[in-house]
């Protein structure tokens, strides 16, 4: 197979955003590879100063979100082994960093506040699809806001049953011990 698959690459973050003992929320950084941040700031830097005003910012959303939308926003969320299907992001910022590259950080909010002491949460970011790479970060990829009183050890793993593109790519799961 000769297929040129991906053509982006996104680093990615997950906090995990905690309301008292409960996660209520997941809050994403994507940081974009050279060339695919060069393309969004052609695309929407329309002053070119390198950077997203609030008004460039919410035009690089108003671009990009009903797009990711058709697949998700590569988010699989599961509780207790139920698929929480697709969830519309919320607080979308799109930043440039000092070596130009495009982050884009959004909070996706869940239907239902889960328990992580009594609750299996299983988290995976990926695109189906493979045009798009998705990796967890090499340093700090899963942190914590708000968790008092909860302690929490994070899990990656590769998903051998959700392998994806013809059985070749496994999506990283991560599922979370607390205490």
């Amino acid at each position: 197979m000769a297929a040129a698959h991906p053509h982006v690459f996104i680093e990615d973050r997950v906090v995990f955003m905690f309301i008292g003992s409960k996660i209520v929320a997941l809050r994403e950084s994507w940081t974009f590879d050279d060339v695919f941040s060069d393309t969004l700031l052609q695309q929407f830097d329309t002053n070119q100063d390198g950077a997203f005003s609030p008004a460039e910012s919410k035009g690089v959303g108003a671009g990009t979100l009903p797009n990711l939308k058709r697949f998700r926003y590569f988010n699989y969320i599961w509780v207790d082994g139920k698929d929480l299907g697709s969830i519309d992001p919320s607080a979308f910022q799109a930043a440039v960093t000092k070596g130009k590259q495009v982050t884009f950080v959004f909070t996706e909010t869940l239907p239902k506040p889960v328990d992580p002491k009594t609750q299996k949460l299983k988290v995976e970011i990926n695109d189906r699809e493979f045009y798009v790479e998705v990796d967890l970060a090499k340093q700090q990829p899963i942190l914590f806001n708000g968790n008092k009183g909860v302690t929490c050890t994070p899990k990656v793993r590769d998903d051998t049953q959700n392998a994806y593109f013809g059985g070749f790519v496994y999506p990283q799961e991560i599922t979370l011990s607390c205490h």
